[in-house]
């Protein structure tokens, strides 16, 4: 099981990696904006908002871990890692897209 303070660290650092990925492919994005179609566009504004959230629910958890104690990091966990692999497969799909569309 992991415990909360880890838990946590690990979720953030996760974040900030997608985080830094994100900006990494706007800036790319930003270079070749006459060859950027509409749906790279709203990706980039779609995934910006995700990660977002992602970084508020994650704040949301750690309340909760501070009131619940260590039995819900179990449940905090399960729910961390669904919307981890939905980000990260999200931001996969959108650098693929623009390295494509920018080539």
């Amino acid at each position: 099981m992991a415990t909360a303070p880890s838990f946590m660290e690990q979720a953030k650092m996760h974040l900030d990696r997608v985080g830094e990925e994100l900006s990494e492919v706007e800036k790319k994005l930003a270079t070749a904006s006459d060859d950027a179609d509409n749906w790279t566009t709203e990706q980039a504004e779609k995934l910006k908002a995700d990660w977002n959230r992602a970084r508020e629910e994650m704040d949301s958890i750690a309340k909760r871990i501070e009131s619940e104690g260590e039995e819900a990091v179990n449940d905090a966990k399960a729910k961390a890692e669904r919307h981890w692999d939905a980000l990260k497969s999200a931001v996969k799909t959108y650098r693929d897209h623009v390295e494509r569309a920018i080539s």
